[in-house]
């Protein structure tokens, strides 16, 4: 090792013929004893196999022969464990009067779903001072509520496009005209992220004041429940708009019902039109409690409201045209009288007869109402001054939404300019 530098390998065991024949043979054994264990062992799988496979089949004959569909238990079973108590969880959270609920009730958990089914904050909208651009001065409008699906809108849905919507006919003047009155919200049962570019489309100019989404709902009994009383405003200075009664049941009597917009194809739909003179009318004669004015339309939706407000002002305009020309209707009826059968000169000799007039016929004509003394005079001066009160209102109402549009416009250039 010291003088060649290599390793010493040990001396190599020589095997002789014999031995190398029996550890073949020892080799070939194992093997043998190897397979035959193996497969005897598939022959029990495979036998085992058929006889399930069999009793299946028997099972399945049967079960054909019966007229009995085969159920699978252990699937049924999985199954049943996953379904059971999540519907139990929706019946407690859907009915409150369910026993599930007055489970979770008894259990505490009732706090739980309340949170879940609550809006998520007790003032929807901001304080009226703290709008911006808002005159400290200046008292809060009516509040007009709008529903977006069905009222405002139509959604179809197709293959190709998915989900469109087309406005409601009218729909543009309708915000345009009312936001001189209103301070107008749309809230909507739908999440901010389908809604929300349907509105931007809907409304590019802004006439919409706040947006309100699902989250901003009350559900109650399986229903998104759009609860007036969480606006932060008087409820009875507002006035909604919806297709769905069952959406406003806490607040019934504020809501015009409307037919609900369905086929974008009808382009004679006239309800927002129609409607319009009324919701203008409640906002100029500035009234104090609009739901009380709405019960006497309870019943009806809003083409038929629009219907009995026509008929009642073409009413009123008939009744102030007999009344302005009361004056001149006896001489109008004295024209319509036969003639007299006996000639003038009969009666005063031989003169000339006298020219009549009006006054000759029915006297002098009725004092004028305009009074400053008196009822009809303090009547007089409470209407002018509640007008001139309204005037001031929608100049300044007027001043709040040039200046809302004027820092939206604005917004938007800065916002292409920096793009």
């Amino acid at each position: 090792l010291a003088t060649t530098g290599k390793h010493a390998s040990a001396p190599r065991e020589v095997v002789s013929r014999e031995e190398r024949a029996l550890l073949r043979a020892a080799r070939k054994e194992r093997a043998n004893l190897f397979m035959s264990r193996m497969g005897e062992s598939n022959a029990a799988t495979m036998s085992g196999s058929a006889t399930t496979s069999a009793n299946q089949a028997a099972v399945s004959r049967s079960t054909a022969a019966s007229g009995r569909p085969m159920i699978d238990t252990a699937r049924l079973g999985w199954y049943a464990a996953m379904i059971i108590p999540f519907s139990i969880v929706g019946w407690g959270v859907v009915d409150e009067d369910s026993p599930p609920a007055k489970l979770f009730e008894m259990a505490g958990l009732k706090d739980m779903v309340d949170d879940y089914a609550a809006p998520k904050r007790e003032k929807l909208l901001p304080d009226w001072n703290q709008i911006p651009n808002v005159p400290p001065d200046m008292p809060p409008p009516p509040l007009l509520v709008l529903d977006l699906e069905h009222t405002l809108v139509a959604p179809t849905w197709d293959r190709k496009f998915g989900w469109r919507y087309s406005k409601r006919p009218g729909v543009d003047k309708f915000l345009s005209t009312l936001a001189q009155y209103y301070e107008i919200v749309l809230f909507t049962p739908s999440i901010d992220g389908l809604a929300g570019p349907v509105i931007a489309s809907l409304d590019p100019k802004g006439y919409i004041m706040h947006h309100l989404y699902r989250e901003s709902t009350r559900y109650v009994n399986g229903v998104h429940c759009k609860d007036l009383s969480s606006l932060n405003r008087n409820v009875k200075k507002i006035v909604a708009l919806d297709d769905e009664k069952a959406a406003l049941q806490f607040q019934p009597d504020n809501l015009i019902c409307v037919k609900a917009y369905d086929d974008p194809a009808d382009r004679d739909d006239d309800t927002l039109e129609r409607i319009l003179p009324l919701l203008i009318e409640i906002s100029r004669e500035g009234y104090d409690d609009i739901p009380g004015l709405l019960q006497q339309f309870r019943g009806m939706d809003a083409d038929q409201i629009a219907d009995e407000h026509e008929r009642r002002v073409n009413n009123l305009r008939i009744q102030n045209s007999q009344i302005s020309q009361r004056g001149l209707g006896s001489f109008a009826h004295a024209r319509n009288l036969p003639p007299p059968e006996l000639p003038p000169q009969s009666i005063g000799g031989s003169e000339e007869p006298k020219q009549l007039t009006a006054k000759d016929l029915v006297g002098s004509a009725p004092p004028s109402v305009k009074s400053e003394s008196g009822m009809i005079g303090w009547l007089q001066k409470r209407q002018q001054q509640q007008e001139e009160n309204n005037k001031d209102k929608m100049q300044l109402w007027n001043e709040v939404m040039m200046k809302k549009q004027a820092q939206r416009k604005k917004t938007m250039e800065e916002q292409r300019a920096a793009a």
